[in-house]
């Protein structure tokens, strides 16, 4: 199952558009009818690769999915289901049809015949010639007057022209394998003969013939030095005299598989390969210096996860370090393969000697972001890696390109060889039924000999020469790997890591013994690491490969899925981080002096020097909002870096590091940060703003009224001005210089419904178009980019309202004063314990609870400046002083325990009087003003009662 960024918002709004075009559409012209073809197809495609043991399991039993019109079909009566197709039972044979169904059928072979070995017809056993009917094996076989096996005779079908016997199958005796002891059958091959070998002395002055051992079944040399001759016994002695810490015991020939998730976690196996192969092929290279052998050797070396403790490793290493007088490529002039390599010869090279090779810069491409014109070779975008093949017995089968090859999860055509254009970062993973892994890797890893297959990785550098004709590849650079199922990189520490050079993606051969599959080792990841050097971003480090290896049981039937992967990630090796630490640094100093300033301010309206928990507290409050703020600050210039650099960039400047980086993780742990600290400096702002100390003073005089019994008293004033009031300042505090719902409509608008998110895919254009499914995003692209829209949208809509809305349409806070006026209403505000600010709307009317006319009519006299100015001060010389209605104030500490010892404690009393809760706290407001501290209900503090001003001393 392939990862698909695209989210399914995307999908729905096309969706929606796609119906309201078809809706025009067919309002716009009639509909035409379409016929169109449909086929059923069995099965769930989309989760199972195109083998044939996914097909058939699909189909009823006794059918075989027929590839060539996609449905199963029934086997023909007597066969059975093998492959996408039928195969005849024993001692049968396919005999042809008449082209139409259907098309053959299996004709069992006559009484006393048996089917050839291939396949083609039935023989019979010929009686004359020794050949005998088995009738239980359908086979026949060649018996002694006492009725064994007799292996002194073989069973043979054809003559001596090649001619098919035409009396049936018959026995011929074996020749001597040494002139000397009786014929021997190999029962290992149909109609051989074993044979011993005639060697030649040392100083060939004559020949003898090697001795055969009929309780080993294998041929001797003879005694002494002089012939050029070994047996398997000289074999084991010449290896072990030559490397004296291999052993040829029954570890020689065992293999370890681990973790492979069936009823058996791990499983030791004697391989029949090894037993068979390993002492041959090694003495074949040591004492011949057969390259073939050689090769055969380094493969099972790696079959063996490169174990320096298992016997084909040693073998590699001995014959290695006995060669290192004479290896290849001591010069690179003429192969133009770099660097020098520690690669003896006719051995393959398998182990790096040195740690740094990573590091080396000594790759000469020049990487390009856009494509190079033609016949331009100073610069390339595709990086060209190149496979050598070699099969498991040693056989070099040539070169050819990765391109598709090594992706187990397949995919589209067109996007299999997209990881290798630098910078794209290319994940093609998905989740397999065992069964369907395995058959993916054959298909790549298998030869069609049905050999294991290994590889050497190469990366192509031309070093901006152009190629040679009729010469590819050519300038091959060596590819490290690094397999993590190897004992020393299995651990956490890199500076212990063992890179190599070969290896492959399936191995079903080293896990037989005893003629049976017992572990199958395939490659369930591989992922290729390119990174731009720092001094030269146009220049690359050698690549490096990563490998993860599994071992699955053929005989288990899974019913989990493996998750298996092809990843190409492309880094720099960049200083950006270095900056990035200068700039936090230096943000925090700023947030710290900023927050320092902060405190000296509040520190100077306090009338006490003395730290109490107020004081402790707001440090805390505006501390956590300052380093949050320096925090903001330090990741929109990481994200800002990393989008305009990357997306921008013509030629190779930077690549944005994976989510998985580590300094990726350390930008996701700030920006938690940032944000924790964000919500303790608003949830202070927030307990700091429910605590303020509001009074709401009217200074509206009572009027003078007439009793229906004639008696002149005051009426009382309208508390309705008072609770008008209250109700605009609780709305004031809702006002913001932008709109959430709207910023949030407009991201939504841009990242979703025009597809900008897209941007955020680690390629560095600024395209929109639909992710491919090997692309993905990148966080700190994502931050980004929502960090611009946010920016961007917040500044406009700021500039938006101090250049046009509050000069033309309408300003909130200068209305509520104005508001205030009109009431002949103030307030004083103590947002601290001895400071706050004062709200001065005592009007110059006499009345503001009066007639509209009587409103109108002041308004026009203020119009026409008949009236004094409204602020504080009206007298004031200076015009801006005379009309200025907003004042900080502070008052004395003397006064502030008064407020708190007599006010506070005459509204608790009234409280607790009329409920003593909320309800009695709200009635003892209204009745004689004030509040208690920390409440939401505003009260009023009359002339009546507390005189004018209520003693509260004012500075402007």
């Amino acid at each position: 199952r392939r990862r698909l960024p695209s989210p399914p918002v995307a999908m729905e709004s096309r969706i929606a558009i796609a119906l309201i075009a078809v809706a025009l559409l067919c309002g716009a012209a009639p509909a035409v009818a379409q016929t169109k073809t449909q086929i059923t197809v069995v099965g769930d495609w989309a989760k199972h690769t195109p083998s044939s043991v996914a097909a058939n399991s699909l189909c009823s039993s006794g059918y075989f999915f027929d590839p060539a019109g996609l449905e199963c079909n029934q086997c023909p009566a007597g066969s059975s289901v093998d492959g996408f197709g039928c195969a005849c039972p024993a001692n049968t044979r396919w005999v042809a049809g008449t082209g139409v169904a259907p098309y053959g059928a299996c004709t069992a072979c006559e009484t006393n015949t048996t089917l050839s070995w291939d396949n083609s017809t039935c023989m019979a056993c010929d009686a004359s010639n020794g050949a005998t009917l088995n009738a239980a094996e359908t086979e026949c076989e060649c018996l002694t007057n006492l009725g064994a096996d007799d292996l002194t005779k073989v069973l043979v079908e054809f003559d001596e022209s090649g001619a098919r016997y035409a009396a049936g199958k018959r026995c011929v005796a074996c020749p001597s394998p040494d002139g000397t002891a009786a014929g021997a059958r190999d029962v290992d091959r149909n109609g051989f003969c074993i044979s011993c070998d005639r060697i030649r002395k040392k100083d060939g002055t004559g020949w003898i013939q090697m001795t055969y051992d009929a309780a080993t079944k294998t041929c001797s040399c003879p005694s002494g030095s002089d012939y050029d001759c070994f047996d398997l016994a000289a074999k084991k002695s010449s290896l072990t005299a030559a490397y004296s810490t291999v052993t040829f015991d029954s570890t020689a020939n065992t293999l370890v598989y681990s973790d492979m998730g069936a009823s058996i976690q791990s499983a030791t196996v004697i391989s029949d390969w090894f037993a068979n192969n390993l002492i041959e092929q090694a003495h074949l290279c040591n004492n011949y210096g057969n390259t073939t052998a050689c090769n055969a050797v380094a493969n099972a070396c790696v079959l063996a996860m490169y174990s320096s403790s298992h016997a084909a490793c040693k073998l590699y290493a001995g014959m290695r370090d006995k060669r290192t007088a004479s290896q290849y490529h001591q010069t690179d002039a003429s192969t133009k393969v770099n660097p020098k390599l520690d690669w003896s010869e006719t051995l393959p090279w398998l182990y790096y000697s040195t740690g740094d090779y990573a590091s080396r810069a000594d790759v000469g491409l020049t990487m390009s972001f856009s494509v190079p014109a033609e016949n331009e070779y100073d610069t390339v975008s595709n990086l060209v890696f190149v496979l050598s093949v070699s099969t498991l017995s040693g056989e070099w089968l040539g070169f050819r390109p990765v391109g598709k090859l090594l992706q187990l999860c397949g995919g589209r055509e067109d996007d299999l060889q997209a990881w290798s254009r630098f910078g794209t970062n290319y994940f093609n993973d998905c989740s397999l039924p065992v069964a369907d892994a395995l058959d993916a890797a054959r298909g790549m890893g298998i030869s069609t000999a049905g050999e294991t297959l290994f590889f050497d990785l190469y990366l192509q550098d031309l070093g901006g020469l152009a190629p040679t004709a009729n010469a590819w590849p050519e300038r091959l650079y060596p590819v490290p790997i690094k397999v993590s199922n190897i004992a020393e990189n299995s651990n956490a520490a890199a500076d212990d890591d063992t890179f190599v050079r070969r290896f492959f993606v399936i191995d079903e051969t080293a896990g037989v013994a005893s003629g049976t599959k017992k572990a199958v080792t395939y490659m369930k990841n591989i992922k290729f690491t390119i990174t731009a050097r720092s001094d030269e971003k146009s220049k690359i480090y050698p690549p490096a490969v990563s490998i993860t290896y599994a071992s699955r049981d053929p005989s288990f039937a899974y019913t989990v899925e493996d998750g298996v992967g092809f990843q190409c990630v492309y880094t720099v090796d960049d200083s950006f981080w270095t900056t990035w630490d200068n700039v936090f640094i230096t943000a925090m100093v700023f947030s710290g002096a900023y927050w320092a300033y902060g405190m000296m301010r509040v520190s100077r309206r306090r009338i006490t020097r003395d730290a109490d928990s107020s004081l402790m507290m707001y440090a805390v409050g505006t501390g956590a909002a300052c380093v949050a703020g320096g925090l903001a600050v330090v990741l929109i210039f990481g994200g800002l870096y990393w989008f305009l650099f990357f997306k921008a960039q013509q030629e190779v400047y930077t690549v944005v590091p994976m989510d998985s980086d580590s300094r990726v993780k350390m930008f996701k742990e700030v920006l938690d940060a940032a944000v924790g600290l964000a919500a303790v400096g608003m949830a202070y702002t927030i307990a700091w703003q429910c605590n303020y100390d509001i009074f709401f003073l009217d200074w509206e005089k009572p009027r003078a009224t007439t009793t229906p019994q004639g008696h002149m008293m005051n009426a009382p004033v309208s508390a309705w001005r008072k609770m008008f009031i209250a109700n605009e300042w609780n709305e004031l505090q809702t006002e913001r210089l932008t709109s959430r719902a709207f910023t949030l409509t407009l991201m939504l608008l841009f990242l979703l419904g025009l597809d900008w998110q897209n941007m955020c895919v680690i390629e560095p254009t600024l395209a929109t178009d639909d992710p491919k499914p090997y692309q993905v995003q990148s966080m700190l692209l994502r931050f980004a980019l929502a960090a611009i829209l946010m920016c961007v949208i917040v500044l406009c809509q700021v500039v938006y309202k101090f250049v046009w809305h509050h000069n033309y349409v309408e300003h909130p806070i200068q209305q509520f004063v104005d508001l205030l006026t009109m009431a002949n209403m103030s307030i004083i505000l103590l947002d601290d314990e001895c400071s706050g600010y004062y709200l001065h709307g005592r009007s110059l009317m006499t009345f503001s609870d009066t007639s509209m006319q009587e409103l109108m009519a002041q308004m026009r006299r203020e119009e026409e400046m008949q009236v004094s100015a409204r602020g504080l001060v009206p007298s004031a010389a200076r015009a801006e002083l005379a009309e200025n209605q907003v004042f900080e104030l502070y008052i004395t500490k003397e006064l502030r325990m008064a407020y708190e010892s007599k006010l506070l404690r005459r509204i608790q009393e009234s409280a607790a009087m009329q409920g003593g809760g909320m309800m009695g706290a709200a009635g003892a407001l209204a009745s004689r003003g004030g509040r208690p501290r920390g409440g939401g209900m505003a009260g009023s503090m009359g002339r009546n009662e507390y005189g004018r001003g209520g003693g509260w001393g004012g500075q402007g």
